[in-house]
């Protein structure tokens, strides 16, 4: 038997977008007949915003803001929360005022989710066109992976990690989405375990829980970069 996990942003969806007709088309079918979970960074409103009613209640649970939340058909099974250290919410405060992107910031640069903080230095509340124009400036100047670097030596109970294409995911050391794993382990002892995401390099925010299935039996991980690659690899 096996257990599928998908990373949402960028892997079943685009970042910060609806599912594509085309995709949920294809992809539902298949989900009906499989045991799936989902693993986002986003909290449970944004995961139920972006994908279709019948692709929500097709899974069978869904992990949010980074594995804080669980839903099982709707229903809140667990929520952790976080402890926000003052001087670290200064240290944010300063890359944001120190920034050299050279366009216009938008508020919501701090977001409080359950057991998480999502920081971008760009502001959540900007335009989509907007979110392009600043991913692809710090696709040359590596401000997030620098911002995080920095934070996860200065405040190691901590971990910060790339999520989406303008925003950084902050959770507590060993709160992000590496917790599902044992959590699925438990549930499914014996089931191989199938984790498909696209932020699975170092920094990003699939990468502790592609590590933690990577050290347990009977697991596969795959890296995808957009949600065409998901169709190609199940093969539907």
């Amino acid at each position: 038997m096996n257990i599928y996990v998908f990373d949402m942003d960028g892997t079943l969806t685009p970042a910060r977008q609806p599912m594509h007709k085309d995709f949920s088309s294809r992809f539902l079918p298949w989900l009906k007949t499989k045991i799936a979970y989902i693993v986002a960074g986003s909290n449970y409103e944004k995961v139920t915003e972006q994908l279709p009613p019948d692709v929500v209640s097709s899974f069978s649970g869904i992990f949010s803001s980074m594995g804080n939340v669980y839903h099982q058909k709707g229903k809140e099974i667990y929520r952790n929360e976080i402890k926000l250290d003052k001087n670290m919410l200064k240290a944010l405060e300063r890359f944001r005022k120190s920034t050299t992107y050279p366009d216009k910031l938008y508020t919501n640069y701090m977001e409080l989710r359950p057991g998480m903080l999502n920081f971008s230095v760009l502001g959540r509340n900007c335009p989509f066109s907007e979110r392009e124009k600043y991913h692809n400036w710090d696709n040359i100047h590596f401000e997030r992976q620098k911002i995080s670097e920095d934070m996860n030596k200065n405040f190691p109970n901590y971990d910060f990690s790339l999520g989406g294409k303008i925003s950084i995911d902050i959770v507590e050391r060993g709160r992000g989405k590496e917790q599902i794993a044992k959590y699925l382990r438990n549930l499914y002892p014996t089931a191989k375990i199938i984790f498909i995401g696209d932020r699975m390099q170092k920094g990003g925010n699939d990468y502790n829980l592609a590590q933690e299935l990577r050290n347990m039996e009977n697991t596969e991980v795959y890296s995808v970069e957009n949600p065409n690659d998901v169709l190609k690899y199940l093969n539907i």
